[in-house]
């Protein structure tokens, strides 16, 4: 995807999540079930700001601190975020938890972009009116998530991988995956086969799957057991 439609999907899906917090801000987040609405506005606030301190810093060094007395509302950080990132090159130095040849604003304007649909999805589907993630945001998801989420242990050290292979199928569109591991290292190839357990379902169920919000309407596979066990390696 490019930078513009990354752009376009954090403010699009931020706007969005917001309007739902803002119809039911008490509603209970059902896969952050330790947070209402509110909560998830703050949440988002609090990931927005520390990107675009990221971003302003311009270093790959070490992660830099967001000013703790801005009292900014989430969608005035929202905005800062949007005008921080519309004025840099994507290929200038940001840092992140991955490895340093991939610390550049293009990342964080990847990483907004998936991490602000999937909470929009959660704000709007606590008010029982969830729209599916877009398509194509959500196949470029459900890459994104396989490398930062999954392949790159997105906050830290998780467990082990689950034994056995994963195929995902896409059924709106091309797309398939072969996930397995190889000593611990995650491999994932684009490719129709034969896992050991397999999802089939929409990109957007996919994307979603990704985060450890399993849909009614995918279809499993093998030991669901082990389909679980791969939904939980998102943090």
């Amino acid at each position: 995807m490019e930078p513009s439609e990354y752009l376009s999907a954090i403010r699009d899906q931020g706007r969005a999540l917001l309007a739902a917090v803002g119809t039911t801000p008490d509603a209970r987040i059902e896969h952050c079930p330790d947070w209402d609405g509110n909560d998830l506005a703050d949440h988002m606030g609090n990931v927005w700001g520390f990107m675009a301190a990221q971003v302003s810093a311009a270093s790959t060094e070490r992660p830099a601190r967001p000013d703790p007395d801005d009292t900014s509302t989430p969608d005035q950080i929202l905005d800062s975020l949007l005008e921080i990132l519309t004025g840099t090159d994507p290929t200038a130095p940001a840092w992140n938890w991955c490895p340093e040849e991939g610390r550049t604003v293009a990342w964080i304007q990847r990483r907004m972009a998936h991490e602000t649909a999937v909470h929009r999805w959660d704000a709007q589907n606590a008010t029982g009116d969830a729209e599916p993630l877009d398509a194509d945001l959500a196949m470029d998801g459900i890459a994104e998530a396989l490398e930062v989420a999954w392949g790159s242990r997105l906050r830290g050290p998780a467990p082990d991988y689950p034994e056995g292979s994963l195929h995902l199928h896409r059924t709106d569109g091309d797309g398939e995956w072969m996930v397995r591991t190889v000593d611990g290292v995650l491999q994932v190839t684009r490719e129709h086969g034969k896992g050991d357990v397999a999802v089939r379902g929409t990109a957007s169920d996919l994307n979603l799957f990704m985060w450890n919000r399993l849909r009614p309407g995918l279809e499993y596979f093998g030991d669901t057991a082990v389909v679980e066990a791969w939904a939980a390696i998102a943090p």
